[in-house]
Order: structure tokens, then C-alpha cells, then sequence
């Protein structure tokens, strides 16, 4: 959105060039033996590395956090197996500087679910393996391969991103031509998602002690035959030591599987067999204008992934547990401009969604820009048991969509768009800063926002939080209610921000409140909330409680 909260950070300049693909020729050849030059030190400037959050903790709490970045460098630091896990990196090259606390997580039970019947990725065994490196994945020698698999190198320690290497793949029918490289001192990196274009962070992520290398889409072929290679450099350990080096032709090789195809249940695990590896892979293999029912079952993992569904009705996303099932990328409008493009995930166009059990989360750092988590441009859109994580406008929607039994938290806008909106005993947290809860760009003919028996809580040190924001001179009919909800005492008196300051274009304007309490359910003083606002009525609240009533007449249950 735009007139944000001034950001203090300067933001390193960085091109968005596509990744060029080496071909034919001498300087594709697979090498033959190790080479000679070793690792460097340190994350290559405006190439930086995200890192990821822990997948454990409270059923209910996600992925936490934002601690361990690396002073200067752009990239993340490891990230340990409990909850609190380095954030994703920044994106764009930004520099930063210490870390922040992390972030506890959402009030609901999430729902259950079980994970895809994903296997092991084939295998007879994992070695000899490259230098400091415990397993791999694919496993060498593993058959029957997801086409979309990410390859992961996890070694003893925590390694770190070299300054220089290449991570590359050929076809063993054709091992002087690459199928795919990833350059880790390339400028920039960018892919095709979903049919769009997308600028993109530098594709290797440390996970704990391992590294997840993603690959461009659509780069692997059905029932064929790869080898791996790492260049020296590439990883390195403690010590800047090179580490992870695969130099010769039969140390890392696999053979993918048939192509997958969509089926009324369909399986994603990044580190299964067969199947699917990715989400987007799962969502690319579903006809365009399907409308068949489908249900995705995503296996408890880090997804470091941008996502994009666009047109494809009547399907369940779910995660197989709420918490450790984490899809997650700092995507943002400095990397991608505009709402159609900085979302981690949107989807657009998509009839009777519904995605449940898992987390949303855009690693993206305070004054990062813009960046959601998750957008929605279709109607019958259900959210439920998710937890939703970003810092400014981490949901935005438009069309029908209902949330409930989930969690968001951000600082800025976090919840904004055009509605209608119906959040169901949710929780909704300000985390790190006071900003404004909702911006509402609704019509005069619809509903905007509606809160119901939900719970508003805040960081310990956030003070002087409002419920939404509006310019009432361009969105004069800007509609949030919240109706029996708890707040904590991050909220101002004033309650809601109106501008410009003094303004009499309010007659349209519906900022709602009903029966609001503190945390311990005793009623609130509202006696100095903004004149503009109205404290309803029990009929008055008892006909919004009605879904039907805020949704155009769908009753989501």
C-alpha cells in the first residue's frame, strides 16, 4: 500500500536480471576433477541468502522470529531445529544488522491432517559423500525423483554461502551440457511462477545444517538420468574452508520419476519420492480452469517458495501440521513492485479455496516494504487453522473470504484491501511497533472488514496501535467492525485514525465497535474513542454476526 510509515533503512540497489542458463559447449562441460580454489568468506552483496525459521514449537505458533541476521551481508543466519529460527533473509540486498525477538504464535488449535505418502527419494545408500557433508537428498544412486525436487546438502555444522560457486546439473546422456546452474555471485536471480515472472532471492537456503538448492522450474525431464556438481567454494565451514565440494560425475546422481498428474488427492514432501516436492509444482500440475475437487496435503517442512494459483477452483490447500508445515519467502514490492507481484503467495481468480493447517510467512524485515503473506482475489475463500506472518500488509483480500481459528500478525496495514472479510475467533497481533491494524478500501454497497470473538493482542512494548486507518476524503464508505472482541493495551483510547486531521466527509464512514473488553473480558472505557466512530447496538451487531449478511449471501461453515 502506499503513504507507508517512513522507512530508515537504505536499501542496496540491486538489478533484476534473469539468470542465464549455460548451454552447449566447452564452458558448459561438467568438470572432471576437484578444483583448486577455495571458499571465501561471507554472503556476496545484493545476492543475499534467506535463512528460515524452526519448524517446532506450540501447535499453534509457526515459525518464529527474525534473530540471527548477519551484520552488512544480506544474508541470514542458520537456523536451529526449535522455534526460533533465524528469519528469511532480506531481500534485494538490504543490509541488516542484529536480529529481533522472536515472535510467539497464534490462539487456536490447529486442525490435523497427515502428511503425503511421500518416501525417502530412493536410495541404497548415502555414501561416499562430498567432504563435511552427513546425507544428501536426492539420496546418490535414488531412483523415482519429484521433477521438482530441491536439492539439499546437509553437513556436520552449519555452513555458510560462499562468495563464488556454482551448484550445476546434466542429463548423464549429455554431460557437456548443462540443464541447470545456480551461480551463488550472480547479481540477481529471477524465475517463470506459475505462468509470471518473478525477481527472486538467491535460491540456496540454510535450513539448520543444511543447504536447499532450488533449481529454475521446469528444468527436469520425466525418467531421466542427472549427476550433480558443486564447485569448490560454493559452501563453505567456520573457517572459510571449502566444504560440499562434487567434482566428479558419478558422486551425486539420481533418476527422476514419471511426470505426476493431478488426481483428487495429490502429495507434496520436499524431500519425498515422486509426487510432488514443491507446492507450485503440485499447482502447475492442475489443469488451467479446473474446476475438479482437489485436496493438497503438504508434508511438515520449510518451503522456501513464491506461489502463485491462479484460476484453478475448488481446492484444498492443507498443511499436515499447522506450525511445522512453513511456506515461507521474503518476497516484497522492492524485489517484485506492485500487489499483483510482491505477495508470497496470491492467489487470484480461485472459487472455493480453501487453505487450512499451515503457516504463511514472509520473511521479509521491518521496512522491507510492502509484503504479504498472503493475497486473495476470488470469492468463497476459506482460511482456517493458518498462521499468517509479516510485518506490513501481511493479508490482503478482495472478494468473500472467511478466516477462522487463525493467527496473523504484522505492524502496518497488516490487514487491508476490499473485503468482504469475516475473521472468526482469530487472533490478530501487532508485533514490534505501533502502526494501524486494518486499512478497509471497501465500496459503499458492501462490508469491509468484520472481527468477530477474536482477540487483538500486541508485543509487550507496543503502545498507541489503532484499529484501521483511512483517508475518508478518498474512502469515505471504509467499513471494520469489530464485534465482542478482546483487546490488549497496545490499543489507543482514540481507537481509529481518520484523516485527513478535521475532516467532515465521516457521514459514509463505518468504524464499528461492539462490547469490546481488555484481556481479562471486563468492558472497555470507549468514552475517548474518535467521534466518528459508533459503538453498535445488540441488534445492530446481532445482524453482522450473520456470515451471510457480510459475505453477499455465502455461509461458510
Amino acid at each position: 500500500m502506499q503513504s507507508r510509515i517512513a522507512s530508515p533503512i537504505e536499501w542496496l540497489k540491486v538489478g533484476y536480471v534473469a539468470l542465464v542458463l549455460t548451454s552447449c559447449g566447452s564452458d558448459g562441460a561438467a568438470p572432471s576433477s576437484q578444483p583448486s580454489s577455495g571458499g571465501a568468506s561471507g554472503q556476496v552483496a545484493g545476492g543475499p541468502a534467506a535463512g528460515s525459521p524452526g519448524t517446532s514449537g506450540a501447535s499453534h505458533g509457526g515459525a518464529t522470529g527474525e534473530a540471527g541476521r548477519t551484520s552488512g551481508g544480506g544474508s541470514a543466519g542458520a537456523s536451529p531445529s526449535g522455534g526460533d529460527g533465524g528469519n528469511g533473509g532480506p531481500s534485494a540486498g538490504v543490509s541488516n544488522s542484529g536480529g529481533g525477538a522472536a515472535v510467539a504464535g497464534g490462539s487456536g488449535e490447529g486442525a490435523g491432517g497427515s502428511p503425503g505418502s511421500a518416501g525417502s527419494g530412493g536410495s541404497p545408500s548415502d555414501g561416499p559423500l562430498p567432504p563435511s557433508v552427513t546425507s544428501l537428498f536426492p539420496k546418490p544412486g535414488a531412483s523415482g525423483v519429484c521433477l521438482d525436487a530441491p536439492l539439499t546438502m546437509t553437513f556436520a555444522a552449519a555452513p555458510t554461502v560462499g562468495t563464488q560457486g556454482t551448484i550445476a546439473i546434466y542429463a548423464k546422456s549429455s554431460p557437456n551440457t548443462v540443464v541447470d546452474k545456480i551461480d551463488v555471485a550472480a547479481a540477481s536471480y529471477s524465475d517463470s511462477i506459475g505462468g509470471q515472472t518473478r525477481n527472486l532471492v538467491r535460491p540456496v537456503f540454510i535450513d539448520g545444517t543444511s543447504a536447499v538448492i532450488y533449481l529454475h522450474q521446469h528444468k527436469l525431464s520425466p525418467n531421466t538420468s542427472y549427476f550433480v556438481t558443486v564447485t569448490a567454494g560454493t559452501f563453505v565451514d567456520g573457517q572459510k574452508k571449502a566444504i560440499g565440494t562434487v567434482s566428479d560425475q558419478t558422486g551425486w546422481t539420481f533418476t527422476t520419476g514419471p511426470a505426476p498428474t493431478a488426481a483428487a488427492t495429490m502429495a507434496v514432501n520436499r524431500t519425498g519420492n515422486g509426487g510432488f516436492c514443491t507446492v507450485q509444482g503440485a499447482f502447475d500440475a492442475i489443469p488451467n480452469n479446473d474446476a475438479s475437487a482437489r485436496t493438497i496435503t503438504v508434508a511438515a517442512g520449510n518451503y522456501h517458495e513464491v506461489l502463485y494459483l491462479s484460476g484453478k477452483k475448488n481446492l484444498t490447500l492443507h498443511g499436515a501440521d499447522r506450525a511445522g508445515t512453513v511456506i515461507q519467502y521474503p518476497n516484497n514490492d522492492k524485489l517484485n513492485p506492485g500487489t499483483s507481484a510482491r505477495p508470497m503467495f496470491y492467489a487470484n481468480g480461485t472459487t472455493d479455496l480453501t487453505i487450512e493447517n499451515l503457516t504463511l510467512y514472509n520473511t521479509t524485515p521491518q521496512d522491507g516494504s510492502q509484503a504479504e503473506a498472503l493475497r486473495v482475489q476470488a470469492d468463497r475463500v476459506t482460511v482456517r487453522d493458518v498462521n499468517l506472518k509479516s510485518l506490513q500488509d501481511t493479508l490482503l483480500t478482495g472478494g468473500s473470504v472467511y478466516v477462522v481459528n487463525s493467527y496473523l500478525e504484522g505492524n502496518v496495514d497488516f490487514v487491508w484491501g476490499t473485503g468482504p472479510t469475516y475473521f472468526d475467533r482469530c487472533e490478530i497481533k501487532t508485533v514490534g511497533r505501533a502502526g494501524a491494524i486494518v486499512q478497509a478500501r471497501n465500496g459503499a454497497n458492501g462490508y469491509g472488514y468484520v472481527f468477530v470473538d477474536s482477540k487483538l493482542t500486541s508485543d509487550a512494548k507496543v503502545t498507541g496501535q489503532v484499529l484501521a486507518r483511512i483517508d475518508a476524503t478518498v474512502y469515505p464508505a471504509s467499513n471494520v467492525a469489530f464485534l465482542n472482541c478482546q483487546m490488549s493495551s497496545g490499543i489507543a483510547a482514540k481507537g481509529w485514525t481518520i484523516t485527513p486531521a478535521g475532516t467532515s466527509a465521516t457521514d459514509q464512514l463505518r468504524f464499528w465497535e461492539y462490547q469490546s473488553t481488555d484481556s481479562s473480558g471486563a468492558l472497555l472505557n470507549v468514552s475517548g474513542r474518535d467521534p466518528a466512530s459508533k459503538q453498535l447496538s445488540a441488534s445492530q451487531a446481532a445482524n453482522l454476526r450473520d456470515k451471510a449478511t457480510v459475505l453477499g449471501g455465502w455461509n461458510p461453515q
